[in-house]
């Protein structure tokens, strides 16, 4: 029997049909397995061919983190998602007759307040332990303003023993909606293995303004493209190309809208490929509505890039006048900023520095270590 561990309760975590979905979920579990011993527990609900199907696969993924994955399949899955009772029933049961005969728990720490965290809460009394929800969601004011569960979510919220965010900006967002004071920020893990400096790339001839993100709702590529192109067309910035990372429905728009420069459309490309394609670039540009943490940034700051970023996430938490600007999201600021950047010099090295450690395992796991003892 294992003492003092901690269940990491999530229904957002890498599985065989999506190995990305999740993953900053799956990282710290990583971080807080350094420290404490970590059992994962994920409910994956996806559309399936018949009624309903229930799997489970029990492994040790390639940290040594102990994982216990439920499958639930539906053809019916969108429904199955709001039905919490029975979810609470399957998790109950799986703990009850499963997991605490293996370990003993005395916290359940949620990843996101719906469903998890709502379930969660249910488990953490059930079972007597304490609970901690962590925030990630973009949608979680939607959620406060039309689900049926929000006067739920408010109670789990004041409930808890612990809350964090990955983002200042995600904090502010959860105050409005608890009462609970015991918020804290632990952000996302980069690890600055993956990204960083690396002199030894040379950069694009041409001068190279990247972009990286899942090009969906809340992404806003048309802040910087629009401004490039008014920087084009008033002889401010001339000769230069853009190279956009990633998918999403704002790629076929951006299409339409036939810009006067030449603009490389990458697709999804591995972190490697990633992090050589910000190390070819000059400056990195991340045009968005609405962020909790945006990971991206800190990969490109890692990466040596002086950045203009929209004012989400952990923009102002990590931009300063050494490494770029914030805007306030016009296509005027945007302009000013660009060509501001545009007409610094910059060091990569010292801008790759600035972040060196600050969002790696260790730290990440320091944070979550002090957070339970804390309970």
């Amino acid at each position: 029997m294992s003492s003092n561990s901690v269940l990491f309760l999530t229904y957002w975590y890498p599985n065989k049909n999506n190995k990305s979905f999740g993953i900053f979920v799956k990282r710290h579990a990583h971080a807080a397995n350094l420290y404490i011993n970590t059992v994962v527990l994920s409910l994956n609900i996806a559309k399936g061919s018949s009624f309903f199907e229930k799997n489970i696969i029990v492994f040790k993924d390639e940290k040594g983190v102990e994982t216990h994955q439920i499958d639930l399949n539906s053809k019916y899955y969108k429904l199955l998602y709001v039905l919490l009772p029975l979810h609470y029933f399957i998790l109950k049961r799986y703990l009850k007759l499963t997991l605490n005969k293996q370990h003993t728990f005395d916290t359940i720490h949620s990843n996101v307040i719906f469903p998890c965290g709502i379930v969660g809460q249910k488990l953490a009394t059930k079972f007597g332990l304490k609970h901690v929800i962590t925030e990630h969601w973009t949608k979680i004011d939607k959620f406060f303003r039309v689900s049926l569960y929000s006067y739920s979510g408010k109670k789990v919220l004041n409930k808890a023993n612990a809350l964090t965010c990955v983002s200042q900006q995600l904090k502010d967002t959860l105050k409005t909606h608890t009462i609970n004071h015991k918020i804290s920020i632990i952000p996302n893990v980069i690890e600055s293995s993956e990204f960083y400096y690396d002199p030894t790339i040379n950069k694009n001839d041409v001068f190279t303004f990247i972009a990286v993100a899942n090009w969906g709702q809340h992404k806003n590529p048309f802040y910087f493209l629009d401004a490039l192109q008014e920087l084009l067309i008033t002889e401010k910035i001339t000769n230069f190309k853009v190279v956009l990372i990633g998918d999403g429905e704002q790629t076929e728009k951006i299409r339409k809208k036939k810009y006067d420069f030449q603009i490389e459309f990458k697709g999804i490309i591995a972190s490697k490929e990633v992090k050589t394609e910000l190390s070819k670039s000059h400056i990195f540009l991340h045009g968005s509505d609405f962020e909790t943490f945006s990971i991206v940034m800190a990969e490109a700051l890692m990466c040596g890039l002086p950045s203009v970023l929209s004012p989400v996430g952990i923009a102002k938490d990590v931009i300063n006048k050494d490494n770029g600007f914030v805007t306030n999201n016009t296509v005027s600021d945007w302009k000013e900023k660009i060509y501001l950047c545009y007409t610094t010099k910059y060091d990569n090295q010292l801008i790759s520095e600035q972040l060196k450690n600050k969002f790696d395992l260790k730290a990440v796991g320091t944070q979550f270590k002090k957070l339970y003892e804390d309970l």
